[in-house]
């Protein structure tokens, strides 16, 4: 329901700001590295696609400083 498309909405947001402002990377850059599909990863951003497996590539972005910092922020939204 109305929770989950709120839930999903919230992650793509984080997942864009994180992308933006601590990977340093624009999407056609984040989509070149991670092999997916642009459109997919901007519906996924915008809370238009909720399959988990975009976290991971975000997550997987990550050096291993960072990863702990996007999972935590991560968490703090669910």
């Amino acid at each position: 329901g109305f929770f989950i498309k709120e839930l999903v909405l919230k992650v793509g947001e984080y997942c864009k700001d994180f992308r933006l402002n601590t990977l340093k990377l624009t999407l056609t850059e984040f989509s070149t590295l991670t092999k997916l599909n642009l459109k997919n990863v901007s519906a996924f951003e915008h809370g238009n696609a909720n399959s988990i497996e975009y976290l991971y590539h975000y997550y997987n972005m990550c050096g291993e400083g960072l990863k702990k910092e996007f999972s935590k922020g991560l968490f703090n939204i669910l």
